[in-house]
């Protein structure tokens, strides 16, 4: 037989070479990763923008494939179980039936996400100068910007300024005291809604400061202790292996305290969230392998803040896990027998200071004395004073009848604390010593 040289023959061979060749272009071209959005290039349903290292990727979706609802975010691209870290509309959701939304630049350069009738669900509120051209990119740390030309430097916007339940490595947390900004961490309603339910994470303004779960904003649920410098001392997990990663930058001048941390290792992916039951978790992967927590608070009944009340002391390890501080007794015995120790304890015998009001403050003191606590997470309400070395502190405290107890921790100096002493723990190891002022008499 001979093979067909004719012109339909060689017509058939060229159009299945043409075929081969455009299915061979076709993943490269369905394939090819986009990292930003612009006015030409919105981001529709279906699609997904991805940061250049391939960590993180934004796009819509439906939380636990919720029915009802879906949303833009981000997430770790291939880590799972699949971590959300930021949400734009989180308290408008888009209708899952709606296949034609999409996240766009508009005619002013705001960045907006528009429903399928094309109403604005969500927008960065930022518009550019006139005669510009802004472009919202995705960076490789999960920071999603909208910018003045995709060259320029400086963002208009960014996603890191505006926190969901996650602070990701050299995001910020905390606060700018003069223009009132504050970064929070707020948790989701529950696994399948985003919207934001009574917890909230964050820095205290004193010095040095906290960071503290807060139920509603204002009742704290748990708290770090003091800032040292290098780590919280109220957190036993945050030891000399990890503290270098942390940071809590303050400038008075300018009025901002802001905490963040960072990673060294590129193989390592880590973030801190706030869950829907109020634990706030430090998670982390290597090597791409799924999440490990490293460490989590409140996890214990004794990290519940004032878990035994004022002037008393929680310990996991002892049954009952509550006890008086030594001087003092239960408020109410009734209480305390059943079990309900959140009341706390009253001093047992007047201070000498405050039973002798005829004499100075300073001979007034001299028959106090103070009893010392080891491996404590310091209480609250605590007040700085600087430039004291630990003889100078105690003294300072002994010579004010109003003092009720003491510390003086490495890095951080004098602290005393004069309202009542609440939210004491007992650590098996690490912590701080606690000098609790007592009457002589019942101190020895």
């Amino acid at each position: 037989m001979q093979m067909d040289t004719g012109k339909e023959g060689f017509s058939a061979l060229n159009f299945s070479i043409f075929i081969l060749l455009l299915f061979s272009l076709l993943p490269l071209q369905c394939c090819s990763q986009v990292h930003d959005i612009t006015p030409s290039r919105p981001l529709a349903e279906g699609q997904t923008i991805v940061s250049p290292g391939n960590l993180f990727e934004l796009g819509f979706f439906s939380p636990n494939n919720s029915p009802a609802n879906k949303y833009v975010g981000i997430w770790y691209q291939n880590i799972l179980p699949r971590k959300v870290v930021w949400v734009a509309n989180r308290e408008k959701p888009l209708a899952v039936a709606d296949t034609v939304a999409s996240l766009r630049i508009s005619r002013n350069g705001t960045l907006e996400l528009v429903d399928g009738k094309q109403n604005s669900v969500w927008s960065n509120n930022v518009s550019v100068p006139s005669n510009s051209s802004a472009a919202a990119l995705f960076l490789d740390d999960g920071n999603f910007v909208v910018k003045v030309n995709a060259g320029a430097a400086d963002h208009l916007w960014e996603s890191f300024d505006y926190p969901s339940d996650t602070l990701l490595p050299s995001m910020l947390l905390g606060f700018d005291s003069k223009s009132g900004e504050r970064n929070f961490l707020s948790a989701w309603k529950s696994e399948s809604d985003p919207s934001t339910r009574i917890f909230l994470a964050g820095l205290t303004p004193e010095v040095p400061s906290q960071l503290v779960v807060w139920i509603n904003g204002s009742t704290p649920n748990w708290r770090s202790g003091p800032w040292d410098k290098s780590k919280f001392i109220g957190v036993p997990e945050m030891d000399d292996q990890y503290q270098s990663g942390f940071y809590l930058d303050e400038n008075a001048q300018l009025g901002t305290k802001y905490f963040s941390f960072s990673l060294f290792e590129k193989t390592v992916a880590a973030y801190m969230d706030i869950s829907s039951e109020g634990v706030l978790k430090l998670i982390y992967s290597k090597h791409g392998e799924n999440w490990n927590t490293f460490w989590e608070a409140p996890k214990s009944p004794c990290d519940n803040y004032g878990a035994c009340g004022p002037f008393g002391a929680c310990k996991s390890s002892e049954s009952p896990i509550c006890k008086c501080l030594k001087g003092f007794v239960p408020k109410s015995l009734e209480e305390w027998s059943k079990g309900n120790r959140t009341g706390g304890c009253v001093r047992k015998t007047k201070l000498f200071c405050e039973s002798n009001t005829n004499q100075s403050v300073a001979l007034r003191g001299n028959d106090d004395g103070f009893w010392k606590m080891s491996n404590v997470k310091l209480p609250d309400f605590h007040e700085y004073i600087s430039s004291l070395s630990a003889e100078n502190c105690r003294r300072q405290c002994l010579d004010n009848c109003s003092c009720l107890a003491y510390t003086y921790v490495n890095n951080i100096g004098c602290l005393v604390w004069s309202k009542d002493i609440i939210d004491v723990e007992e650590f098996s190891s690490a912590g701080q010593d606690l000098f609790i002022r007592l009457r002589t008499e019942s101190g020895k």
